[in-house]
């Protein structure tokens, strides 16, 4: 799987959102050049029931043959519902009493994702951390404690999920799924 942020969307005769994207995607596990194979339909759940699907590509890899799907980043891999819900929901702006939501998502769901969350945090610290020492050159600075790049980037970025799981996931790793 990788995740583009960098795509344009256009709806076809079913009223399907169409992902298209110009940018050169690289295998994760391999690092080889992935190209065009053909799309597939991923389901997007939003607030209040509504319900949409996605056309996203599937994108081959010249040199280990493996495919993978690309998701645009308002997509979080392994969940139906978008980005900005799940994230919201973490960050305490989506609630059960929050009038949008009328129970969807439910609160099961809704406690799924912070347990993910907790399940996950580590993992997203130290690949926040691994990032910051191979492109900023901070080197020790990051390996400090006490020092959270994940509450720093959390706080201060409102695409902060989208953002860190494309890092992860383009860079190979993974997250546990629930």
């Amino acid at each position: 799987m990788v995740m583009v942020s960098d795509y344009t969307v256009s709806y076809d005769e079913e009223e399907n959102i169409v992902v298209e994207s110009s940018v050169i995607s690289y295998c994760p596990m391999c690092g080889g050049v992935l190209s065009y194979r053909d799309t597939c339909e991923r389901i997007m759940l939003l607030e209040r029931r509504e319900r949409r699907n996605y056309i996203i590509r599937r994108l081959k890899c010249h040199h280990c043959g493996k495919l993978h799907r690309e998701l645009p980043d308002c997509l979080v891999p392994y969940k139906h519902y978008a980005a900005e819900v799940i994230s919201g929901t973490l960050d305490g702006v989506v609630t059960l009493e929050d009038d949008d939501s009328e129970d969807y998502p439910c609160a099961a769901t809704m406690k799924k994702w912070h347990h993910w969350l907790v399940v996950n945090y580590l993992r997203m610290e130290e690949y926040l951390k691994s990032a910051g020492r191979h492109l900023s050159g901070c080197g020790e600075d990051l390996l400090k404690p006490g020092i959270t790049l994940f509450e720093k980037w959390r706080s201060s970025n409102v695409g902060w999920l989208e953002t860190i799981l494309c890092l992860i996931y383009n860079s190979g790793g993974s997250l546990a799924v629930f």
